[in-house]
This record gives structure tokens, C-alpha cells and sequence, in this order.
């Protein structure tokens, strides 16, 4: 049978707040299943793309809330509830692409649940503490916060029973997947337009781009280059903004949002790109070794899947100004082969997603017969 003559559905925690990781896997499996129904707590219009934007998409009674498209972090506590009563009782493979609460849907029991992870949510796990602290949180809130992710940890390990087949972004997700959930995954990494990119000669600066948000730790970078002099610029908007901006000396410069071809050009031109942060996967760090460029990023998380350490990047032990200083200047001793960085990337690109992806969808109903381990390996 093909994909097409099945009912399929493609569930997304929320499709609000900006594009990023998350959203990028969505809307590429969107392409892939133009006939399959999409579903999402909350969505913005605003955010998609156009061939996304034409398309039926369902929303939970949380898009009805005041301001839900904008504050729907404040709605968390009730995500659960809204996810679950979803009524996708007549699809036969379900794919959620989930951080939050989008594996929580409730499959009927001869459907194939295949969940694509991006993380065990960070703030209710192991990154609870780390998060308080980066977002300033009091002893009160602290508190409070704690309560509610007690709530939303049980919930989260109970809904993991739900899924089928766990796909993890990175092995860094996959090792948080097996301990928070006790089960395994198969690592398929996330997509990445490896062809937008080009390389162009080196110019004297540094380049750094994302979301600002308090675990990027963008606050680090800006230390360790006002401490050194070099020059930093900064691409992205978000919370962190204003702070970030005023820490700032002359040689750092904060771009905010940009259009994707002002993005593209500087990550064609930088020295080498700046990632202190942990993040789950880090498709912004492939997009720079695409562009042939080393990448300077902390040792944790996606970047030990994505940088062969003094081959296509450099990378430091320690989330301090000091470490990530003596990293930089490890990479400026380094004579970087642009090209061997440009072919590395193609490792994770788009096209590789799409081909394992599409191999799942169509033999879904056959995976239950084949060997757990072989799904694995």
C-alpha cells in the first residue's frame, strides 16, 4: 500500500513563536505528505511558509485562549490536556515531531505512532536547575515551576508509551531518550539545504545565529570577545536581546533578525562560527561547515555528532570565557581545508532525511515484523 492510501497524520507541539529546528522538520514532512492532515496546539500563520500556510491545519481549544500564539508558554500546564483530546482515531500512522507535548496524542491501538524526537523536554528534566538560573527565577518561582514539571514529568513518561518508534535528532538525544523514557531510538538526523550555502574568502570577524534565547548562552560569547577584542556579529532576535545588546563592547555587533540571504552571505564570509551553548542537535552549526567554515562550540550535545574536532571545527571543554578564548586561538593556528568542511556537512543533508523518512512511511505497517534490533541499527 502506498503512503498516499493511508490516513496519516503529522502532529507538531506548536507552530507559534518563530521557525527553528522543530518547525523545519514539520514542514519537510508536510512536503513530503501533502495529503496528510496536520495538527498542532497552537499556530500562527504568520510564521509558515506559503505552501504550508494553504494547507488544513488543526489547532487545539488552547488557539482560542487570549493571546495564545504569543504566550503560549504560560499555557503549558494545560498542553497535555489540549494534545490529548485531539481526535486522530481514524489515521493509521501518526508522525509527531516532538519537544513538548506532541507524542502525547492518543493513537488507536492498530496505529503505527512514529515520534520524532528532538529532546526530552530540557526545562522538566535535567536542564530544570540550569533554566532557573539563566532565566533569573526567584525562590518562589522556582518552586512553583518545580511543582508543575512534577505534574508534566509523570505525564511525559506515561505518554512515551504511546509511540511506536522513537527517531532521535542526535545520539546526545537518543542518550536522554533511553534515560528519561527507558527506551531506544534510531538516529536520523534533521534536514539540512546544504546547497544554499557557499564558501567566499575569510573576512575578520566571527559569526554567531540563533534564537536569543538564555541557554544559547550568547551572554558567554560576548564576555570572551569583549575580553578579547575580536570581532563578533550576532544574527537573531528574541528575549535576550536588550541584555545581550547592552553587554555589547564596539567590537560585538547585534544584527537582529535579518532576511535568510543576509544570514547566508555572512556564513560565507565569517573567520568561523561561535556556538557555546548545548544544544540538542544544532543545525545552524551545519549550516556554517556547509558554507566551509570551522565551527568554535562547547563539547556537549549535537555538535560531538556534527564537528570532527581540528577537522571541520575546534572544540572547548569548559562554558567559560577562558575556554572558549583558547579555542579560538586553537582554530586560528589551524590551516582549515574549506572544501573537506563543505563535504563533511553533506552528511546531514536534506535528501538523506527524506529517503530514511520515506522508507518508514511506506513499510510502516511492516515494522512491527521486522527485527527491533535491525529498526534500531
Amino acid at each position: 500500500m502506498n503512503t498516499s492510501e493511508k490516513n496519516i497524520a503529522i502532529v507538531t507541539d506548536q507552530l507559534a513563536g518563530g521557525i527553528g529546528g522543530a518547525e523545519s522538520i514539520t514542514f519537510t514532512v508536510a512536503e513530503m505528505l501533502p495529503y496528510a492532515d496536520i495538527f498542532t496546539t497552537v499556530c500562527d500563520l504568520d510564521i509558515l511558509p506559503e505552501n504550508i500556510k494553504n494547507r488544513k491545519i488543526h489547532t487545539t481549544f488552547l488557539q482560542k485562549f487570549p493571546f495564545s500564539t504569543k504566550l503560549y508558554k504560560a499555557y503549558l500546564p494545560l498542553m497535555p490536556t489540549a494534545i490529548e483530546y485531539l481526535d486522530l482515531q481514524k489515521y493509521d500512522i501518526i508522525f509527531s515531531s516532538h519537544h513538548c507535548v506532541a507524542k502525547g496524542i492518543i493513537p488507536r491501538p492498530n496505529a503505527v505512532h512514529i515520534c520524532y524526537c528532538h529532546s526530552p523536554a530540557r526545562y522538566i528534566w535535567d536542564m530544570f536547575w540550569q533554566y532557573s538560573d539563566l532565566n533569573g527565577l526567584g525562590k518562589y518561582k522556582r518552586l512553583l515551576s518545580f511543582f508543575i514539571c512534577n505534574y508534566l514529568k509523570m505525564w511525559d513518561v506515561t505518554s512515551a508509551n504511546r509511540v511506536d518508534y522513537f527517531i532521535a535528532n542526535s545520539s546526545y538525544t537518543a542518550a536522554r531518550i533511553s534515560k528519561f523514557y527507558n527506551r531506544r531510538s534510531r538516529i536520523i538526523y534533521p534536514p539540512v539545504e546544504t546547497k544554499k550555502f557557499n564558501y567566499q574568502e575569510s573576512e575578520n570577524f566571527y559569526l554567531m545565529a540563533s534564537r536569543l534565547v538564555a541557554y544559547k548562552r550568547f551572554d558567554l560569547a560576548i564576555e570572551a570577545f569583549n575580553e578579547s577584542g575580536k570581532r563578533l556579529v550576532i544574527i537573531g532576535d528574541g528575549a535576550e536581546y536588550e541584555k545581550l545588546k547592552a553587554m555589547a563592547r564596539p567590537n560585538v555587533t547585534l544584527l537582529g533578525k535579518v532576511p535568510s540571504h543576509v544570514l547566508i552571505d555572512h556564513m560565507s564570509r565569517c573567520k568561523g562560527f561561535v556556538f557555546p551553548g548545548k544544544e540538542d542537535f544544532g543545525i545552524v552549526m551545519v549550516e556554517a561547515q556547509a558554507s566551509g567554515k570551522p565551527v568554535i562550540a562547547f563539547r556537549g550535545g549535537g555538535a560531538i555528532d556534527i564537528i570532527l574536532d581540528n577537522e571541520t571545527g575546534v572544540m572547548f571543554n569548559e562554558q567559560t570565557t577562558e575556554s572558549l578564548n583558547d579555542a579560538i586561538k586553537r582554530a586560528e593556528s589551524i590551516k582549515w581545508d574549506h572544501k573537506l568542511i563543505a563535504r563533511h556537512s553533506k552528511k546531514f543533508d536534506k535528501q538523506r532525511f527524506i529517503d530514511k523518512l520515506d522508507f518508514l512511511f511506506k513499510n510502516a505497517h511492516q515494522l512491527e515484523n521486522m527485527d527491533k534490533k535491525a529498526f534500531y541499527e
